[in-house]
Parts: structure tokens; sequence; C-alpha cells
């Protein structure tokens, strides 16, 4: 359980840096290609995000497995 509880954090992490960087954005009144909304890392903050969230899930349907492995394609192309 404490293995799935510190994934959780770093998924509740990287999701909150990605709503920091959307509410930054959004009052802010447009998206910089030198903000983290406009670079992409904001994308990236939410699908590893995504990705801690599949693997602390204690359910693995067909569907989820097919979205991590989207996921994790999209965050290695990152790389």
């Amino acid at each position: 359980m404490q293995e799935q509880k510190a994934t959780l954090l770093a998924a509740a992490s990287a999701a909150s840096a990605a709503t920091s960087d959307m509410i930054e954005a959004a009052r802010g009144d447009h998206i910089s290609a030198f903000d983290g909304v406009g670079s992409g890392e904001t994308i990236t903050s939410l699908a590893d995000a995504l990705r801690l969230l599949l693997d602390a899930a204690s359910g693995e349907t067909e569907e989820e497995t097919q979205l991590q492995g989207a996921v994790v394609r999209f965050l290695d192309s990152q790389s």
C-alpha cells in the first residue's frame, strides 16, 4: 500500500503542476512558446500523471491497458 500511496501522490503532484501551468496561461490571456502550456511541458506533465494513476489503479481493463500503452508511447517519444 505504501508504494501505491507514493505513486498516487506523484500523480497528484504532476497533475497539480500542470493545473498551475494552465491557470497561469489563462490568467495571462495568452499561450507563449516559452511557458509550460505552449512548450508542451504541461501536456507531458498531464500524461505522466495519467501514467502514474494507471500504474496505481487496481483494475486493468482492456481499455485501461490500451490507454496506458498510448500514454507510455507518447512519453517515450518526448524523451
